[in-house]
């Protein structure tokens, strides 16, 4: 594990995971094509040792397929309760995406300081056990898919039909420097 300052950060092209407050984990990789804009662009995914620490319970009314969610998402709730069951050792990430795509306040302040548009629905996370309560944002991600615009922010569909975000390295930068947890940053190696 090698501690590194955000200077470093733009000079390497690396895969950078933050599971713990304060520490970035740094592996190297191949370099991807270059990008629009020279800029690296890296998909951001939950740490998957903490993904595993952590079960959501499934509401009747929030559908689990992605496309379904975004076609009913605006006639959904405004907030939902969901129970979870979660290990001692599990940190909540920024980014969950094993059921639902959630994001926490701070993932959605940085959205929303790079004036990406997102639709959002309050999620309350309830531990069942310790009865401990932790606040996301349901994220609707139609728009994302479709922003041929947007260099900064985006989400693409993978070969499983499951949602993954690309962010390029000013949006990745502005994450890490307010503490990110539980996510990785690895590099895309394809145009995007």
């Amino acid at each position: 594990m090698v501690k590194v300052s955000f200077s470093t950060l733009t000079l390497q092209k690396n895969i950078i995971s933050g599971r713990e407050h304060g520490t970035i984990n740094i592996k190297k990789s191949n370099y991807g094509e270059a990008m629009k804009g020279n800029l690296p662009y890296f998909y951001i995914k939950e740490n998957f040792e903490n993904a595993r620490g952590i079960r959501i319970y499934t509401a009747e009314n929030i559908p689990r397929n992605i496309d379904a969610l975004n076609e009913r998402f605006y006639e959904m709730p405004r907030e939902f309760v969901l129970e979870i069951e979660k290990t001692k050792d599990f940190i909540f990430p920024d980014l969950m995406m094993n059921v639902y795509p959630l994001i926490s306040e701070r993932f959605r302040e940085v959205l929303l300081l790079f004036d990406i548009e997102n639709f959002t629905k309050r999620v309350i996370l309830i531990d069942k056990d310790s009865g401990k309560m932790k606040n996301y944002y349901l994220l609707y991600t139609q728009n994302l898919l479709n922003a041929d615009f947007n260099n900064l922010f985006r989400a693409v569909r993978e070969e499983d039909e499951k949602i993954s975000f690309i962010v390029n390295l000013d949006f990745a930068e502005s994450l890490i420097r307010r503490d990110v947890k539980g996510i990785e940053f690895v590099e895309v190696e394809e145009s995007v």
